[in-house]
């Protein structure tokens, strides 16, 4: 019995399958990032996810990505306002989302 040999496949090869078996296994994981509606007034409060910062009020979709944690921290602030922190799980903002279609933050004005 005759064998016929493989051809030799290079490096690029070899990646590309294993990427794309790779994405597929995890699409099945949970992903880690959330499409999240926000509404925050004033308009001029800027709003930080962990830290860093990722915009500014009004209406806008943000990604929220929770990486290997099971919270984030959300941070809106504002001159001449009370700032709001609030610590999230993914269930909270599913929730939130399930219920009100967009999470809602109004700064109060300092006294």
């Amino acid at each position: 019995m005759t064998t016929t040999p493989l051809p030799v496949r290079s490096r690029r090869d070899r990646v590309g399958p294993a990427l794309v078996l790779g994405l597929l296994a995890c699409a099945g994981c949970g992903s880690t990032t959330y499409k999240v509606p926000v509404v925050i007034d004033p308009p001029t409060a800027s709003f930080y996810v962990n830290g860093e910062r990722v915009g500014q009020g009004g209406r806008r979709v943000y990604e929220i990505d929770f990486g290997q944690s099971e919270r984030v921290c959300i941070q809106v602030v504002a001159a001449s306002h009370e700032p709001v922190t609030e610590m999230l799980t993914r269930r909270q903002i599913a929730d939130q989302l399930d219920k009100f279609g967009e999470y809602s933050w109004i700064l109060k004005q300092e006294k």
